[in-house]
């Protein structure tokens, strides 16, 4: 017999004998059999006389095998098998999972309404709390939800917007003051005549407003002693309101608007743009970036008038006589005739010089702007239309149009402005509020949207 024949021998009769420890009777126990050998598990089983007995059995599963009546262990006796089991197993089980609830309804986002008909949704929304929903307890389930409570941001966003929101209002007062005030002095129009009662009463507010509240380069330029200014020696009171007015002139035309439409549209507007600016960057840097944005779009207004407008050399008063005679309806009532393209654009190129400009559009375009490079996933919502339109695609469709206008010669929106104020807003951007590092949440926001419009989830 060779050495390989008497191994397996060997082997064989290890595996169908129990293994002996040193000084134990063995107890022969029939073996389970017609099983494959692919796991082990070890029985300890315990003789009247309480000598240890252990053994090896292979089996396929860890169910019980099979033995004779006789082997087993009294009744009254645990059940070795039962505990080295249980041991065995309860160190490879897991806790059972966690049954969990299934969370709350979460309410259907906010939807543009009369009061706030434009809306922006995307990386820059909040993320839902389920904690704000939680209904308290003693609570039925019957009883509404209560109002989630308002973060530190949407706290912020109101007071920026309301702050703006008087402003615009307490200035637009202004406009009306003339119209006030001829209507509480109508009853002297009959003592001192029409004109009189219009000069008196109502003309000073109008050239207060035209002052203080309008901004167009003709003027701009003869409060910076680059032009000269009007032959009348201008008063001493004149004197330092131009002193004030140089430095205003870049400022409160932006928080102005004559028109009750202007001021609903842009307010409207700027309840859509100013939530993210503010939790990007936070309650004092939106309100700082307002005003640096419109000193930027004035002043490359101004740059835009001196180099680029063969008229920049002319006083206010010149340039909007000028204006006036060059108007296609004055034109034409003169001559008979419709007025020439020449006419027509010397009469665009003079408005852009002396005709007064006022609104916060330039500063709500360079908002959009903003918004448009740090999020470019933002959806702008309108009232009445169901398909949310990128906030890239709206930018790029505001400047084609203001493009468009300044090509074609528009007089009634100032396209001109737009065009500065965006690009106000993206020289603000550059040189300061790329550097603002971003709150964690909306950065992990703006990259998770980023990743999903790369995988074209969106």
């Amino acid at each position: 017999m060779n050495a390989s024949s008497l191994g397996l021998r060997l082997a064989s009769q290890l595996v169908s004998r129990p293994c002996l420890c040193a000084g134990a009777t063995i107890r022969s126990v029939p073996l389970y059999t017609g099983t494959p050998l692919s796991s082990c598990v070890r029985i300890a089983t315990t003789t009247t006389t309480k000598i240890s007995i252990s053994r090896t059995i292979w089996t396929s599963t860890f169910s019980k095998p099979s033995i004779e009546s006789s082997s087993l262990p009294p009744k009254n006796a645990s059940s070795p098998l039962s505990f080295i089991r249980s041991v065995s197993f309860n160190r490879r089980a897991r806790a059972s999972p966690r049954v969990r609830q299934p969370p709350p309804s979460l309410p259907a986002p906010r939807e543009p309404t009369i009061a706030k008909p434009a809306t922006i949704t995307g990386a820059e929304q909040e993320a839902i709390r389920y904690t704000d929903y939680i209904r308290p307890e003693g609570s039925s389930s019957e009883d509404p939800l209560p109002p989630p409570p308002l973060s530190p941001t949407q706290k912020a966003t109101s007071r920026y917007i309301s702050l703006l929101g008087v402003i615009f209002a307490v200035v637009h007062i202004l406009w009306w003051a003339p119209n006030l005030s001829g209507a509480a002095h109508q009853d002297t129009k009959a003592t001192i005549g029409e004109t009189g009662w219009f000069n008196k009463y109502v003309l000073p507010w109008r050239e207060f407003n035209e002052r203080w509240l309008t901004f167009d380069p003709a003027t701009a330029f003869e409060r910076l002693s680059l032009t000269p200014g009007p032959t009348t020696v201008p008063s001493e009171v004149r004197k330092e309101e131009a002193m004030f007015t140089r430095f205003t002139q870049f400022l409160l035309p932006a928080v102005s608007h004559a028109q009750l439409w202007h001021l609903s549209f842009n307010f409207f507007a700027m309840q859509a743009l100013s939530p993210t600016i503010v939790r990007y960057y936070g309650f004092s840097r939106a309100l700082i970036a307002y005003p640096i944005i419109s000193i930027l779009d004035f002043a490359l207004v101004l740059a835009f008038d001196r180099f680029m407008n063969p008229y920049t050399n002319l006083d206010n008063t010149t340039s909007m006589v000028r204006y006036r005679e060059t108007d296609p309806r004055v034109v034409k009532l003169r001559t008979g005739k419709p007025p020439t393209r020449e006419v027509e654009e010397e009469h665009w190129w003079l408005g852009q010089h002396c005709r007064p400009a006022v609104g916060a559009s330039g500063v709500l375009v360079g908002f959009l702007a903003i918004t448009a490079i740090v999020n470019p996933m933002a959806k702008f919502e309108l009232m009445f239309i169901p398909v949310g339109i990128s906030v890239r695609t709206l930018f790029m469709g505001f400047a084609g149009m203001d493009l468009v206008g300044v090509g074609l010669g528009w007089e009634q929106v100032g396209n001109l402005g737009h065009l500065m104020g965006a690009v106000g807003g993206v020289l603000v951007w550059a040189l300061w509020l790329r550097r603002v590092r971003l709150p964690d949440e909306v950065r992990r926001q703006l990259m998770m949207g980023l990743r999903r419009k790369k995988m074209g989830l969106d």
